[in-house]
């Protein structure tokens, strides 16, 4: 009996983690878009509360900028992580317009999370490499 309880207690706590924990949205999947210096920009539909994450590689002492902007006055902020999977920028303002500059200290791929809520939107993310 004791048995039957500890194994129902031990579901039910299964259950309320599954639930009431969803995945972070930085562990989204992020699709390889290749070289930042030739990154054309992006168009994203996003749900209210989705995100998605972008790779790109940058070289060295190069400053870029990633900016996104959307079509509606929904939240949407901008994160950067090098490739430690250290947080490097973000932008977490209100608003769709989001804006993060960071120069990498050697050359590797960035990961950017874009993260919406309040509605669905149509965002669009630019990154600009200096020259």
């Amino acid at each position: 009996m004791l048995l039957k309880i500890r194994l129902m207690s031990a579901a039910a706590a299964l259950f309320a983690i599954a639930v009431f924990c969803p995945a972070r949205a930085d562990d989204v999947k992020p699709t390889d878009e290749g070289k930042g210096v030739e990154f054309k920009g992006k168009q994203i539909e996003m749900k209210d509360k989705g995100a998605v994450a972008i790779l790109l590689s940058f070289p060295a002492g190069k400053e870029f900028e990633a900016t996104t902007d959307g079509t509606k006055e929904t939240d949407v902020h901008l994160f950067v992580y090098d490739e430690a999977d250290k947080e490097v920028g973000k932008d977490d303002s209100t608003g769709p317009k989001c804006s993060v500059k960071v120069t990498p200290a050697k050359d590797g791929k960035y990961k950017f999370v874009i993260k919406n809520s309040k509605g669905d939107n149509t965002v669009t993310f630019k990154v600009t490499v200096a020259k």
